[in-house]
């Protein structure tokens, strides 16, 4: 579920700016935007079953309103089907079954439905009209000419891709993990190395001695003043659950938080339980992280998975998993752990991720209206002496 304040006047405009709502335009997609006092800060999206599958269709209807409800203050929703089957019909819309079973959950659970629409691959329609119309998608097209302007023409998977690596920087990236590994077991190897190879891996060392000062320097150094020696390091930390464990936690809260759950890994190998306290951000419980933060990481994360060799994958593939479940995008967690359980079939973390997403869970903090546009996740943090 995103957190995109949206105003639309119309049925057109309420369409036009579903996609700003996701971040993307839904396919073969059922939305649901939760409303509170007139005003909607969020949306969720899930795939439309079978048509005509009375009972999947009442699943999916009971599933999706009561993530409405657990919305902070919802009082109404708005539906939104995204089908590629055709509107201006025989006078049938499609999916009209699983509407009214949306709409009829709603009911039961008090919540006013506002509008409920259907978009085809030929026109728009909305269902609470007595006689079923289509209306030109041109109305859409118009709408959104007078929106936001941010670039949302990519369907709900084509976020997950990862991003095109440059070969050279990949090779150079393989090296340097090899040589650090190399470096960091004290092998003969690390003595048959070049001078500017072992200097390379010895920079790579250093980021990792101190991994939660590495975890923060890589979201909140500008793009440009990253270095390889970064997302080497990154992408060694990433392959190595304990660490992995570490930059989720910090970058879903703060650097202090990294150095404690750092100090309670240590603690734990020693034989001492791990603080409760510290874990719950992993199962989503907790204080609602920064959104602009999780992006960050997430963005990175990819980075490294798209430039490290495929059998290297599965860690940064859970993390990118682990921080789209935590920004509310099931969607995206799910391609994620299935290209790593792809590499990996016992993966940890991915099978993790996975199974949470097939049970319908998200965090909690999902669910929490933001007070201000940038939520009301922690900020850096620092260390304390």
């Amino acid at each position: 579920m995103t957190t995109t304040v949206v105003r639309a006047t119309s049925s057109p405009a309420f369409l036009a700016l579903v996609p700003h709502l996701l971040e993307c335009t839904p396919r073969r997609s059922l939305v649901i935007v939760p409303f509170s006092r007139g005003r909607s800060s969020g949306a969720m999206r899930v795939d439309l079953p079978p048509a005509g599958d009375a009972p999947t269709e009442e699943g999916v209807a009971s599933t999706v309103i009561g993530m409405a409800c657990k919305v902070t203050l919802t009082d109404a929703v708005a539906i939104a089907v995204y089908t590629d089957d055709i509107v201006s019909g025989d006078g049938t819309l499609p999916h009209t079954g699983l509407v009214d079973a949306v709409r009829a959950r709603a009911d039961i659970c008090g919540l006013r439905v506002v509008d409920a629409l259907v978009v085809g691959t030929d026109a728009w329609a909305s269902y609470l009209e007595p006689a079923t119309r289509a209306h030109p998608l041109a109305e859409i097209q118009d709408a959104a000419a007078s929106g936001p302007e941010h670039d949302v023409s990519a369907d709900h998977l084509a976020a997950a891709e990862l991003p095109a690596a440059s070969q050279d920087d990949a090779r150079r990236i393989e090296q340097l993990l090899v040589d650090v590994e190399h470096a960091l077991s004290r092998s003969r190897d690390r003595r048959r190395l070049s001078p500017a190879r072992r200097a390379a891996a010895d920079a790579v060392a250093a980021e990792i001695a101190d991994a939660p000062h590495l975890f923060e320097n890589v979201v909140v150094l500008p793009s440009e003043q990253l270095e390889l020696t970064h997302l080497a390091a990154l992408a060694f930390c990433l392959e190595r659950p304990a660490l992995r464990d570490v930059a989720l936690m910090q970058w879903a809260c703060d650097l202090t938080t990294g150095d404690a759950v750092f100090r309670a890994q240590t603690a734990f190998r020693a034989g001492e339980p791990f603080p409760e306290d510290l874990a719950r951000p992993m199962w989503g419980e907790g204080a609602r992280p920064d959104p602009a933060r999780l992006r960050l990481a997430l963005e990175l994360c990819r980075n490294v998975a798209s430039s490290v060799a495929r059998e290297r994958r599965p860690g940064p593939l859970a993390a990118c998993a682990w921080l789209a479940w935590a920004s509310g995008r099931s969607t995206h967690a799910a391609a994620y752990t299935d290209a790593a359980l792809e590499i990996d079939g016992a993966h940890g973390l991915s099978e993790i991720v996975r199974a949470m997403v097939d049970a319908g869970r998200l965090p909690e903090w999902v669910f929490e209206r933001p007070t201000s546009p940038t939520g009301t996740g922690s900020s850096r943090g620092s260390r304390v002496p």
